[in-house]
């Protein structure tokens, strides 16, 4: 079975600050690895060998290599197994992570040009 912290009523509309609204926005709902920690509002998501988001991985041999989308807000995989991922759309360069930190602009190239997401 599926958990989602289900949010009753969340107002902030700008994502923790993650997107951009100079395109509109297209968001998934997908599976997260569990058991894998916080994973940011801003974190490059790619998705590993079973199709569950996990943290952008350059160096890995397989799937976690290509990126996806950005996680918009942040997701405990110890509580909750599926999160909001940005597919489609612009983000603010500045809040782009990659495995927790700031995203180096080598990783912002490979989002933008394995995905449909672009960052100012």
């Amino acid at each position: 079975m599926a958990k989602f912290d289900g949010v009753i009523d969340r107002r902030d509309m700008g994502s923790a600050g993650v997107i951009d609204g100079r395109h509109p926005a297209v968001v998934k709902v997908m599976p997260f690895m569990p058991d894998n920690g916080k994973i940011e509002a801003g974190e490059i998501i790619a998705l590993n060998s079973e199709g569950k988001a996990d943290f952008y991985d350059a160096e890995d041999e397989g799937t976690l290599r290509e990126p996806v989308g950005v996680s918009i807000f942040t997701v405990d995989t110890g509580k909750d197994s599926l999160g909001s991922v940005l597919v489609h759309g612009t983000v603010i360069r500045s809040a782009l992570k990659n495995n927790g930190i700031k995203a180096e602009a080598a990783a912002v190239k490979v989002l933008e040009t394995n995905t449909q997401i672009w960052a100012f």
